[in-house]
């Protein structure tokens, strides 16, 4: 009973686009201003992640102090230039940080790293049904960048060592992609609207990867092709490429 109630919604779902459909083009509203809360949930989600992570470690946390903080924002203009087809200018951006203190046995460090990325989108959809729903391609730039900085402070016999760290890389990438998702007007064209969405997008870097820069920064090429593998994963499915969902609230105007 379950399953055919879930298949109901999604048949509904997706012939929304042909039972609300749009006025003729003359008179539908052709600008759309849009706010995706995607990025402000990730934002969110990883500045509590400090108390999941805590007691992850438990008492093998040792002298060991953690936090994390995170914010993201992604805003859409929209322009119908056809019936069924519109051309939009997308930003976004996301920052994650976290910070990492450590003190034991006359040994204090401190650490804070900060990634960070933006990006600037230009879409085009097309409404087969001239409605609601929608395919959509994207070609844009981004950039993902990421600043660490701390000391590390020994002590031995009465003497204090300091030594300082900090420092900041970036790469450039080429943004493609693919979307599909739902314009959906509540009552007649024009007012409130929300835009639920799933695409996927694939980043082509410009120069050498991330890992490459930071031992590079570093002054350590040891182990460079192990280390390039922890970059894949924030470069390629979390700050720049990837599978993406996007839950926009806006107006219709």
């Amino acid at each position: 009973m379950r399953k055919k109630a879930l298949l109901a919604i999604l048949i509904a779902v997706f012939f929304s686009g042909t039972v609300f459909a749009q006025a003729d083009f003359e008179s539908m509203p052709q600008n759309t201003i849009t706010v995706d809360i995607g990025p402000i949930i990730i934002g969110g989600v990883f500045g509590l992640a400090e108390n999941f992570i805590g007691d992850m470690l438990g008492e093998d946390a040792g002298g060991i102090n953690l936090s994390t903080s995170g914010f993201g924002i992604g805003a859409q203009y929209e322009r119908q230039i056809l019936e069924r087809l519109s051309v939009a200018g997308r930003f976004a951006f996301l920052r994650l940080g976290m910070g990492l203190g450590f003190e034991e046995d006359g040994l204090t460090a401190q650490a804070d790293m900060n990634i960070s990325s933006f990006a600037v989108e230009g879409r085009a959809r097309f409404f087969p049904t001239g409605g609601s729903f929608f395919l959509g391609g994207m070609l844009g730039y981004a950039n993902l960048a990421t600043a660490i900085s701390g000391h590390l402070l020994v002590e031995d016999q009465g003497v204090t060592e300091r030594e300082n760290v900090n420092f900041r890389i970036s790469r450039g990438y080429l943004k493609v992609g693919a979307r599909v998702g739902w314009r959906i007007d509540f009552g007649e064209p024009g007012g409130f609207v929300f835009e639920p969405s799933f695409g996927w997008y694939g980043a082509i870097g410009f120069g050498d990867n991330m890992g490459r820069r930071f031992l590079r920064e570093a002054g350590d090429f040891d182990g460079l092709d192990g280390f390039d593998e922890l970059f894949i994963i924030p470069e390629h499915f979390v700050f720049i490429g990837g599978p993406r969902l996007s839950l926009s609230f806006g107006w219709r105007f």
